[in-house]
């Protein structure tokens, strides 16, 4: 976490730098680095490319973040190495750096990824032990519901445009996608998509959610009205996230060759279904899990393993990426908020 003096010193650059050099490439807001093995999240303001806070979490590492739609807040997981599994989510106060408080999802949890929904007041969360999703009131800080999955370790949730369904990917077994009502006690629907299936993203009308399945080296596509998959592509190795843009990129990192020395990523086109092109993301290194992506507008993030580094690109040309900050922590999950980290004393 910041300190005062660290405040008072950064204060003065701030006042002391040119009005461009505060925003550069014209994003304000803080950006959420989850960082593995430093088991902390690290608050980056975009203005001025400065780590403004690292908020620990601890032992049971965290792997995945999300923010509430008004940015004041943010969430994440205790998911925990395998013989330590957490059992909690960590409220984060975005605008001072630090922890709000901790949410008990029970025993038998190990909490992984999150979304919050529109009101922002309630969040669902993947508990990947218990083959569940929950339900959680963040101001009150406990559990409204549990759902069954139907599948085997729900790993990553998305939810549809309008909070009613929440969709999960489960890497367990033979793969699949949950469709689960949050209105209703119905039964989830589960669709059989890929082995491993983990990476998932839905398009911005609602009308398709992309599956990667990491160990089929697959992408399946599946329509919401008709709960099947119309369409399947392939994924080079190691593929396990997606993200779409408002209009209509599929961003999907992943490894390669065994004898190329980098890590890559595609871009799809929603509409078409078809590949646009494919980039190095940086030479020279290879690491584990490939990285997070997350797009904010028409810029994306990327937290790179194997270089302990944050990239940011321009999607309208994803081969000019760039470092924000290196010397992380095995970064993986990111987040943005609009709100910035204060820097002032009360």
């Amino acid at each position: 976490m910041c300190t005062r003096l660290f405040a008072r010193c950064l204060l003065v650059v701030l006042l002391a730098a040119p009005a461009g050099a505060i925003a550069q490439g014209g994003q304000k807001g803080t950006l959420l680095v989850v960082n593995r093995t430093g088991g902390s999240i690290s608050l980056f303001d975009l203005g001025t490319r400065v780590e403004m806070a690292r908020v620990p979490i601890g032992p049971v590492i965290p792997h995945e973040v999300a923010v509430s739609p008004d940015g004041r807040l943010a969430l994440t997981g205790e998911y925990g190495p395998n013989d330590n599994p957490g059992r909690h989510l960590v409220v984060i106060d975005v605008a001072e750096g630090r922890q709000a408080g901790r949410i008990d999802l029970g025993p038998q949890s190990r909490p992984h990824s999150i979304a919050f929904l529109k009101d922002g007041r309630r969040a669902v969360a993947t508990l990947e032990l218990s083959d569940r999703v929950a339900i959680v009131d963040v101001p009150g800080r406990n559990v409204i519901r549990m759902y069954p999955t139907g599948g085997r370790e729900g790993h990553m949730v998305r939810l549809s445009p309008d909070d009613t369904r929440a969709y999960v990917t489960s890497r367990g077994a033979a793969g699949t996608l949950s469709v689960i009502s949050l209105e209703d006690d119905r039964p989830p629907v589960v669709i059989p998509t890929g082995e491993g299936a983990e990476g998932l993203a839905v398009s911005p009308d609602g009308s398709e959610v992309w599956v990667v399945n990491r160990l089929a080296g697959t992408i399946s596509i599946v329509d919401t009205r008709s709960l099947t998959v119309p369409a399947t592509l392939d994924v080079p190795p190691d593929a396990r996230r997606a993200e779409i843009s408002a209009g209509g990129r599929v961003l999907v990192p992943h490894g390669g060759p065994p004898d190329a020395p980098a890590q890559f990523l595609s871009v799809y086109d929603l509409r078409r279904r078809a590949l646009i092109g494919r980039h190095a993301m940086h030479e020279g290194r290879k690491g584990p899990g490939g990285f997070g992506i997350h797009i904010v507008g028409e810029r994306a993030f990327a937290s790179d393993r194997a270089g302990r580094a944050l990239l940011a690109l321009d999607l309208a040309n994803v081969a000019t990426a760039g470092a924000i900050a290196t010397g992380l922590d095995d970064p993986d999950g990111l987040a943005y908020s609009p709100v910035r980290v204060a820097v002032l004393e009360r």
